[in-house]
C-alpha cells in the first residue's frame, strides 16, 4: 500500500510507503494517480515510465502475432500471464463492441 497526500486542487502531490497521518490516503501502487506522479519524479514526459503501457501493448501484439504463425503456444505461459492475457483480450473485446474505444487509441475513452 502507498499514502498518498494530495493538495488544494486534488492533485497528488507527495508519496510515502508510510502514512504519515491525518489527510493520507490509502492507494495501490499501481493506481494511475500513484504511477503518473511516479513518473513526474522519474524525468517527466521522457521517462521510461511514461511508455510502459504503449510498451505493453507492443508485447501483447508479439504475442499474438508468434501464437497466430504457431511459434509458441499459449498454455506454454504460465497460468498467470494466460491469465492477464485473457483479462486483456476480454475487456478490449468489451470495449471494442461497445465502441468505447477511439480507432487506434485504446488507452482514450470517448
Amino acid at each position: 500500500m502507498i499514502y498518498a497526500k494530495r493538495d488544494q486542487a486534488g492533485r497528488i502531490n507527495a508519496v510515502s510507503r508510510q502514512e504519515q497521518g491525518e489527510g493520507w490516503q490509502a492507494l495501490a501502487p499501481d493506481h494511475p494517480e500513484v504511477v503518473a506522479f511516479a513518473g513526474t519524479l522519474a524525468g517527466g514526459r521522457g521517462s521510461l515510465a511514461t511508455t510502459d503501457l504503449g510498451l505493453a501493448r507492443v508485447v501483447e501484439d508479439l504475442i499474438d502475432l508468434l501464437i497466430a504463425r504457431d511459434l509458441i503456444r499459449f498454455t506454454d505461459f504460465p497460468e498467470a500471464a494466460q491469465a492477464k492475457l485473457m483479462e486483456r483480450r476480454s475487456l478490449r473485446s468489451s470495449l471494442n463492441s461497445l465502441n468505447l474505444l477511439a480507432e487506434g487509441k485504446e488507452d482514450e475513452l470517448l
